[in-house]
């Protein structure tokens, strides 16, 4: 807190001092005349020019906090580049011998791009989803068409044209366009359920068409349930005293359903020499001297373990929606192990819920390909492929999202909460830990169709909000280029842009709309 406090002073700090300079460039070329002339005039006619670079120079130690960011760094650079060139300009104008009043004008355009700037990213942090280049584009092509313009009827008002072209249409605030809006989209998504939302996950959300949604997200609570215990050589209590003793060491809800059921049929068990979990597959484990394997089918193939005749058996119990593990001692299989678990009431609510919203939900299992269709169609959930298999949802949200933004959800490893990530295909092979964009209980699995609306909502209102701005902006461009509104007129234009977004932020998805969530 500490860190962040002196950041904040630091900031506050070069701001006030960048506006002091800008200040003294303004009294230096008569915009401000309250003062006399000679209080400023201490660099000669290079005063305005340097109170400029003054002003520049801290405003940009202000941004420095903002180009560490994820967000907004493409249009900050591009805004430090054009100053940059505003303040060379100036610089070439007064060295030229015969310098015009105008040969300031650039100068101060300079500081003022950079220092509303400066604030355009404190108050609207960038969000990701404007850049803010093409508006940024548009703005310099008017300006560079006002000069061209400018240069053949009159030269000497050249500088101030394009000066003030570009700066009246400059977009400082087109990628933070969404900022106000998301402290009120909070409301609405604590409204729904949600919580700790990422700063960039309505962005995530309302890009994503596909959400792929982890079996155990679906289930009523973390317990399963052995109903099968079928042994083909011994009786099903060996076979369950095997797998229950290889699964000793394991936290995983199977692992807790087979000891609880060996517990109900008082079996001994053994602690196993060695134990390696293999994620969302099965385990192998070495107990008594032998390898044991206790997993789904495509654990076996890639043990090389014929399991032909388990599967066979396992078919019938995929095809009432049950997982099936099959387990093997010694590179041979010896029985199969069924189990289920609870789904909770609202899971095909949600599905229908999220399809409503334009996701397309995906279910995500490790089970057989029976299992997995079983469930897919009494949820109303798309199946993946068979040839789509993986190992996990994070990987197979990849699978179904292709080059775009595909989300998955899931129950988190303390099984308190629902989890919701943002994926897209090159997530499975990043060597970054994944995080959570929102949270809910598990009990809301409704939150996640309602904070897909609100993306949309949030969306509709980005539109709407830079329609506006970007039109004021090429209005305040075409009279900047015509010199008809002056280049500190900029500060009134900036401020009426914040607060037509935050109206759009207020009137657009508040109080009503955000009750019927």
């Amino acid at each position: 807190m500490a860190n962040k406090s002196l950041n904040t002073i630091t900031w506050y700090a070069s701001i006030v001092v960048s506006v002091f300079f800008l200040v003294l460039a303004l009294i230096e070329i008569n915009v401000i005349t309250y003062f006399p002339l000679g209080i400023v005039h201490v660099f000669g006619i290079y005063s305005a020019l340097f109170f400029s670079i003054f002003a520049s120079i801290f405003s940009f130690f202000s941004l420095t906090y903002s180009l560490n960011g994820r967000f907004g760094g493409a249009l900050t650079f591009l805004t430090i580049l054009l100053s940059t060139l505003l303040l060379a300009s100036t610089t070439i104008l007064l060295a030229s011998g015969n310098p015009t009043g105008n040969a300031n004008v650039p100068a101060v355009s300079a500081a003022f791009m950079v220092l509303l700037r400066a604030l355009g990213v404190s108050i609207l942090p960038p969000r990701g989803d404007l850049s803010g280049i093409r508006e940024a584009v548009g703005s310099i092509v008017l300006s560079v068409g006002a000069g061209g313009l400018w240069l053949a009827f009159d030269p000497l008002r050249f500088p101030v044209a394009v000066s003030a072209a570009l700066l009246l249409s400059w977009p400082f605030l087109v990628d933070g366009i969404n900022a106000f809006a998301d402290k009120v989209f909070q409301k609405g998504a604590l409204a729904a359920g949600a919580r700790d939302l990422a700063p960039a996950a309505l962005t995530a959300i309302g890009r994503a068409g596909d959400i792929v949604i982890d079996k155990t997200a679906l289930m009523s609570g973390p317990d399963l349930m052995v109903t099968n215990v079928m042994a083909f050589d011994n009786e099903p209590r060996t076979l369950l005293a095997v797998a229950a003793s290889a699964e000793a060491q394991s936290s995983h809800p199977v692992a807790l359903a087979l000891r609880q059921l060996a517990s109900q049929w008082r079996v001994p068990l053994k602690t196993p020499d060695r134990f390696e979990p293999t994620h969302g597959i099965g385990v192998v484990a070495l107990l008594g001297g032998q390898t044991v394997v206790i997993g789904t089918t495509e654990l076996l193939k890639q043990l090389k373990i014929d399991s032909f005749t388990a599967d066979a058996i396992a078919r019938s119990l995929e095809a009432d929606g049950k997982t099936v593990l099959r387990v093997a001692v010694g590179g041979r299989v010896v029985g199969v192990l069924g189990l289920e678990g609870t789904l909770r009431q609202d899971a095909g609510a949600a599905g229908m819920a999220m399809r409503a919203e334009g996701l397309t939900p995906w279910l995500f299992t490790n089970d057989g390909s029976k299992t997995r269709m079983a469930l897919a169609d009494m949820l109303g959930l798309e199946c993946p492929d068979e040839t789509q298999t993986a190992t996990t949802a994070q990987a197979a949200s990849a699978l179904v999202s292709g080059n775009g933004t595909s989300l998955f959800l899931t129950l988190s490893q303390d099984r308190s909460s629902l989890e919701l990530y943002a994926c897209t295909s090159k997530a499975p092979n990043s060597p970054d830990e994944p995080h959570p964009i929102a949270v809910s209980n598990t009990d809301e699995i409704g939150a996640f169709p309602a904070l897909k609306a609100l993306a949309m909502r949030r969306e509709v209102l980005a539109g709407r909000a830079r329609k506006l701005i970007v039109g004021l902006w090429v209005l305040g461009g075409l009279c900047g280029a015509s010199t008809v509104v002056p280049v500190h007129a900029t500060p009134l234009l900036f401020g009426v842009c914040l607060v037509i977004l935050l109206g759009f932020a207020r009137v657009g998805i508040g109080g009503r709309q955000i009750g019927r969530l």
